[in-house]
């Protein structure tokens, strides 16, 4: 098993874990989320973590929130916060 923290070109950090032929991967804002959060609800469709300073690798537990997916994506595509 192989288990390794990369960052996206935005700054989003992430875990990636090679088993075989198995390669997962999770995003720290989303792991950071499940302490306070259904894990089905952080990774199912329905929700988004959300990070409240707009800062992607401030992975405070204070910093990541739960967004309605729609309205979230919405806000960000039109370049303001959500809720």
């Amino acid at each position: 098993m192989t288990v390794t923290v990369h960052q996206t070109g935005l700054g989003y950090e992430y875990v990636r874990c090679r088993v075989g032929d198995d390669d997962s991967t999770a995003y720290i804002h989303q792991l950071v989320a499940c302490l306070e959060n259904d894990p089905s609800d952080v990774f199912g469709d329905e929700f988004d973590v959300h990070h409240c300073n707009h800062i992607p690798w401030d992975n405070r537990p204070e910093n990541v929130v739960l967004e309605e997916a729609y309205n979230h994506r919405c806000a960000h595509l039109e370049g303001r916060s959500p809720a």
